[in-house]
């Protein structure tokens, strides 16, 4: 007998896009939990979150790292892929583009997740983070994501 094996963080997503659950923290891991990570709305393919970028994440001149902006842009787009996978399947990051256009200070900021294509073995996908207190594009990114069975 076969027991399928899936990942819980897809799992999750179907769960709460299936409730068409919104402002649900996404604790995880402990850096989801760190940056106070939250869902702010969604449906299969298209996520936006939400994180709050504080203290540990700004670099010396007060501002958002950039592996702080990428990191989310990353979780944003890996999570839409993983909404349109079925049980069993999951994803990992194969290449990642990443364009920084502007600079974000501590405040809360949004991260908009979208896939454009998920095939048999691979995914693509873009992002776009934003400050929604300036109403600036801070960065976005595309990549594609390898498609594979959950061991």
């Amino acid at each position: 007998m076969h027991t399928l094996i899936d990942n819980p963080d897809r799992a999750l997503l179907e769960r709460l896009l299936g409730e068409e659950a919104s402002d649900v923290a996404l604790e995880m891991t402990e850096h989801l939990r760190q940056l106070d990570v939250r869902l702010v709305k969604g449906s299969p393919g298209y996520l936006e979150l939400s994180f709050r970028a504080s203290g540990a994440d700004l670099q010396g001149n007060n501002v958002v790292a950039g592996g702080t902006l990428m990191t989310m842009l990353d979780y944003a787009m890996a999570f839409a892929v993983l909404s349109q996978l079925p049980a069993g399947r999951t994803c990992a990051t194969t290449s990642i583009t990443v364009n920084m256009q502007s600079a974000a200070g501590p405040a809360r900021l949004k991260v908009i997740g979208q896939v454009d294509r998920v095939g048999r073995q691979v995914a693509f996908a873009r992002a776009e983070l934003l400050d929604p207190e300036s109403n600036k594009r801070v960065a976005n990114a595309c990549a594609t994501f390898a498609v594979l069975e959950c061991r």
